[in-house]
């Protein structure tokens, strides 16, 4: 049927076969209203109108056609099938029909755009403006456009899981009718919210439609850490095969560190790293002049010295990377940010100890010195701790040690002495002088001047062979630096001058790592400038006497008398140095000897007395907790020093003294550890070999004193030891330890000699 056109008014586009989704005109969202209104006219003109005035359409008359033989053959053989024609009625044949009013629901669906309305072709080929749909003899359509409702859609039926009851009976859980319905209207607002977003996202297309995409589709993190990977593994390759052409290549390494994943972030610091350690000259870099920039070079030189400097400071952005993370560590949240912070430090360390002569080598001392100040270790602490020890032990020259020291000096006294015990012991891995081995000229052998008869004969071409050798061999001496006695000793002095100041500081404030200090003082007393005897002995003396202070609450008994003997050795060890006795000074030692005596009964008394940090056994539990520092001497060893100071190398020594000291001695080595009472018996044997005065102590003869002897009474001059008897002897040689056994006879027979 030809489509009739309408008065003007718009109709909407139907679908067609071959294009589902055609532009809506703007003219039909204007004239909705007035379409409506229109229908509704027409609908009443039909109601009241009827089929008065509705016409037919005539069929049309043709003239019949006589029948044949094959016509009456086919009719015969379906006669049942062809009946209906009897019951047909020409006036219903020419009836009109019409269809009803057009469904609202056109109107209420919401217009699509077409991506390909572009093309006018299909446009005005699909294009049904002005058709009469009133007259559309399609009768399904009208049921085809209701909206359709099954009950399986209905989600207020769905069935939640099922609960068992007691009895073992399942019982079905439905969903609650109300929970459903607020469920479906919040479904709604999200939909209506997402479509409002895609209608937004789809007129922002439209604005843009004219400029590029630059997003990329995201990679998972593991994919984009491979590539990663790959990609700084082909940047370090070419760093390391052209160095002088792709020093540029560092920005790409240190752009990976922008990267929000943490793992590119270490895998990018690690590669700087490895690739500086290949890199670094064995050479410092001089920093250029503005002559020197201005000077005209030689191409070659030009490149090298632009090389250095474009090294540096790509080496220089990698230390303030490193330093940016140090000071970011107070906002790092979990393990996995700290463990950045690990990697910086490993890479701070690393360069601290295999660098130590580059450029901004006090710049990674600055940043290791900064991480260790702190009151409670932080990650990778011991890792700082021994890149520190490793330089200090390792620096012959001094240079480095001295950067070191100034920096720890400077953070000891910032922080009021109040750090951790381990970084103040960092003073006890200082190279010493004496155990140096010097490489001066001096030391070379010297050559003898051969004489003319003896030298073998050369021509003028050997000669000048050999001339230009020597002045090569000489250049080549001179570009190894080798280290002369005069800077090695001058290095030295300011570092044993900044230690010991930093000791005596230490002293004086009375901190808790007062035993540092005196171990510190006792382990270099033989360099100390004479200078400071005075005032050192008196700080000494101060803290002998200074019994609130030993014995401080919260410290184990055992700590007390290990910084007690400290006190006294380093007395004893200042005042037995070679040229005190010439200074005039108060070399007063009684209170030294006095609170020594004291301290030999409570020394017996520690099963750890001859333990060192060389040997490996399980820790006692009621141990203190400060660890064994670096070349720390045994308490033992204290005591062996302190017989050694007063009773070998003092010219006169009191008989009432040296029997209470040799008496006391004897009754700790019953209680002592068998290597401590080892070392007791041998020093007892010394004493009784040089002085014969002693042998009376080991015969039980009746002896002309002044009473019985007081082994409780803490003055040696008081306890009345001329009458005291060692007959600790005795019960040695009956000792488990067949060594023991033997010394103590040996001792025995040295008495009756």
């Amino acid at each position: 049927m030809a489509p009739k056109k309408g008065s003007g008014s718009t109709k909407p586009k139907v679908a067609s076969s071959k294009i589902k989704n055609i532009k809506e005109s703007s003219k039909q969202k204007k004239n909705a209203s007035e379409k409506k209104q229109l229908r509704r006219n027409n609908k009443q003109d039909d109601k009241g109108n009827g089929t008065k005035g509705k016409k037919g359409v005539p069929v049309p008359e043709t003239p019949e056609r006589e029948l044949t033989e094959e016509d009456f053959a086919m009719l015969d053989e379906n006669s049942t099938s062809l009946q209906f024609l009897a019951k047909v009625k020409p006036d219903e044949l020419t009836k009109k029909v019409e269809k009803g009013p057009r469904p609202e629901i056109y109107d209420q669906r919401p217009s699509k755009e077409d991506d390909i309305s572009s093309d006018e072709g299909f446009d005005s080929y699909d294009s049904d403006e002005g058709i009469d749909y009133s007259n559309d003899s399609d009768q399904e359509q009208d049921y085809e456009l209701r909206p359709r409702s099954i009950s399986s859609w209905n989600t207020a039926d769905s069935n939640r899981l099922p609960i068992k009851t007691k009895e073992g009976h399942l019982h079905a859980v439905k969903e609650d009718a109300t929970e459903a319905k607020e469920q479906d209207d919040q479904e709604e607002i999200e939909s209506e919210d997402s479509s409002e977003e895609k209608e937004e996202e789809r007129a922002s297309e439209d604005d843009t439609s004219n400029v590029p995409s630059v997003e990329e589709p995201q990679i998972p993190p593991r994919q984009q850490i491979q590539l990663d990977k790959e990609e700084l593994a082909s940047f370090a390759q070419k760093l390391l095969e052209e160095p002088e052409e792709s020093l540029h290549v560092f920005k790409s390494i240190f752009g990976k560190f922008q990267s929000p994943l943490i793992t590119t972030k270490k895998l990018s610091l690690l590669t700087a790293l490895a690739v500086f350690q290949d890199l670094i000259p064995g050479y410092r870099i001089r920093p250029l002049s503005d002559e020197e920039e201005s000077t005209k070079l030689s191409k070659e030189v030009a490149q090298r010295w632009s090389y250095e400097q474009t090294f540096l400071k790509h080496y220089m952005r990698f230390i303030e990377i490193l330093e940016f993370i140090f000071k970011s560590y107070p906002s790092l949240e979990n393990d996995v940010q700290k463990s950045l912070y690990e990697v910086a430090v490993r890479c701070v360390s690393r360069l601290i100890e295999h660098v130590p002569h580059f450029n901004y080598h006090d710049k990674l001392l600055t940043l290791a010195v900064q991480q260790l100040s702190h009151k409670s270790k932080r990650n990778n602490f011991d890792m700082l701790m021994k890149s520190l020890g490793t330089i200090l032990k390792e620096d012959n020259l001094g240079r480095v040690s001295l950067d070191c020291v100034k920096l720890l000096s400077k953070m000891f006294k910032h922080r009021n002495y109040d750090v951790l015990p381990d970084v103040y012991d960092l003073f006890l891995n200082i190279q010493i002088l004496s155990d140096m081995e010097l490489k001066d000229s001096s030391n070379e052998p010297t050559k003898l001047k051969k004489r003319k008869q003896d030298r073998p004969h050369l021509t003028k071409k050997a000669r000048k062979t050999l001339k230009e050798t020597k002045e090569i061999e000489k250049e080549m001496k001179e570009a190894d630096a080798v280290i002369s006695a005069e800077d090695r000793e001058r290095f030295q002095a300011e570092v044993l001058k900044m230690v010991f100041l930093t000791y005596f500081k230490t002293l004086q404030a009375r901190s808790k790592l007062l035993g540092n200090a005196l171990e510190g003082l006792a382990r270099l007393s033989r360099l100390i400038n004479v200078e400071f005897f005075g005032d050192l002995l008196q700080v000494l003396r101060e803290l002998v006497l200074d019994d609130n202070m030993l014995l401080a609450e919260g410290k184990p008994a055992v700590q007390t008398t290990r910084e007690a003997l400290l006190t006294v050795s380093t007395a004893f060890e200042i005042t037995s140095a070679p040229g005190v006795n010439k200074l005039n000074l108060d070399l007063d030692l009684s209170i030294f000897i006095q609170r020594l005596y004291r301290l030999i009964l409570p020394f017996s008394l520690n099963p750890d007395a001859d333990l060192t940090y060389k040997v490996n056994r399980l820790r006692d539990p009621d141990a203190p907790t400060k660890k064994t520092v670096v070349n720390a001497s045994t308490q033992m060893e204290m005591i062996l020093k302190c017989y050694q100071s007063f009773f070998f190398k003092s010219k006169s020594v009191s008989p009432a003294r040296l029997a209470a000291f040799s008496k006391r001695l004897a009754i700790s080595s019953l209680q002592l550890p068998e290597h401590s009472t080892m070392a007791a018996i041998a020093l007892l044997t010394r004493l009784v070999s040089r002085y014969t005065k002693l042998h009376r102590m080991f015969t039980s003869e009746e002896q002309i004193g002044d009473g019985i002897y007081q082994p409780f009474v803490e003055d040696p001059e008081l306890c009345k030891s001329s009458t005291a008897m060692l007959y600790e002897t005795f019960l040695l040689k009956n000792h488990y330890s067949p060594t023991i056994s033997r010394s103590a006879n040996g001792l025995f027979k040295v008495s009756t000699e």
